[in-house]
């Protein structure tokens, strides 16, 4: 019943069958394990996906600690330090410029696939917190408190990845356009 949306959301944020396969097959047991916990609160679905995502989140660790053995662990919240947000932003935390209207476009197919596959590129690009929580809210369109209770964040704390995510993915989608120059460049 669940076990296709698993798979899809699984395969979309590994992009590996095999990874897929396994990241669901976890899912499913840790599931299994913890039934009798579910309290309810939220979907089957959203329960699942919640599991899914700490199991994809647990792959990635693991593929970077394969890669980067003494590599230290960057927290998914830490604080926007780089260039791309300085500047952005009041002293009171509002946008420094008003954003430009997109225009309305008719877009071929072969240019809303361009598109998919930049913003797939950008979100997979966010830190891992940030990247779950733009798939579970903005792609899956899962509800905020949903998310929370999957995640186990609180409100405040969903706002403030979804928003330096959406900052980020921003300023991604710009350089990937060609409406800003990348540094060094």
């Amino acid at each position: 019943m669940h076990g296709d949306i698993l798979w899809r959301f699984a395969l979309a944020r590994t992009r590996s069958n095999e990874a897929a396969e396994e990241i669901v097959q976890e899912t499913v047991l840790a599931a299994l394990q913890a039934f009798d916990a579910f309290a309810g609160g939220s979907s089957e679905r959203t329960w699942l996906l919640g599991i899914a995502a700490n199991k994809i989140a647990d792959h990635f660790r693991r593929v970077r600690r394969a890669k980067f053995p003494g590599a230290r662990a960057i927290s998914p919240d830490a604080t926007c330090v780089c260039d791309t947000c300085r500047g952005m932003f009041t002293a009171k935390g509002m946008w420094a410029c008003v954003a430009r209207k997109w225009p309305d476009l008719t877009l071929s197919a072969t240019e809303k696939l361009e598109q998919a596959e930049a913003l797939r590129a950008c979100i997979d690009a966010l830190p891992p917190g940030q990247s779950e929580a733009v798939w579970l809210r903005d792609i899956l369109g899962i509800p905020a408190s949903e998310v929370c209770k999957a995640m186990s964040l609180t409100d405040t704390n969903l706002w403030s990845r979804m928003h330096r995510a959406r900052v980020a993915l921003r300023s991604c989608l710009e350089t990937k356009f060609g409406l800003r120059k990348e540094k060094g460049k």
